[in-house]
């Protein structure tokens, strides 16, 4: 076997073996192995691709793998794609410099000298009117 892959290979199982463990006396470090795979397999394709100076297919599948691992599958990216979108739309809505103005600002023009002329609401007038027939 080849020494690099047993040296990876001790080392996962002495991790495994260290969360066992942990996880006996109430420490759990499940989640870290993934993400200690993960990164890992990021800096690998990160490290293939800056080789080679090109993307390859082994390099794009290292990545993506690595990807997976980190943020849970696929659910977990699309919850991230999500979550950024959301940031994003908050932020600019948040800044923008009164492009979007209020509607009711706008387009009504609301005279204070009507309301102040008139004694009675319309509810008023109508009952009066009513009563007077």
């Amino acid at each position: 076997m080849n020494k690099v892959v047993k040296i990876i290979g001790g080392a996962f199982l002495i991790f495994i073996g260290i969360t066992m463990i942990l996880s006996l006396m109430g420490i759990h470090l499940g989640g870290l192995f993934g993400l200690i795979v993960g990164a890992g397999l990021l800096y690998w394709g990160y490290s293939r691709w800056q080789e080679r100076g090109e993307w390859s297919f082994g390099t794009i599948i290292i990545i993506a793998l690595g990807t997976l691992i980190i943020f849970g599958g696929l659910g977990g990216i699309i919850s991230l794609l999500i979550g950024i979108l959301l940031l994003y739309g908050g932020y600019r809505m948040i800044t923008s410099k009164g492009k979007n103005r209020d509607v009711i600002e706008d387009d009504f023009d609301f005279d204070d000298s009507y309301q102040a002329k008139r004694k009675y609401d319309s509810f008023d007038d109508e009952f009066d009117r009513l009563m007077n027939k």
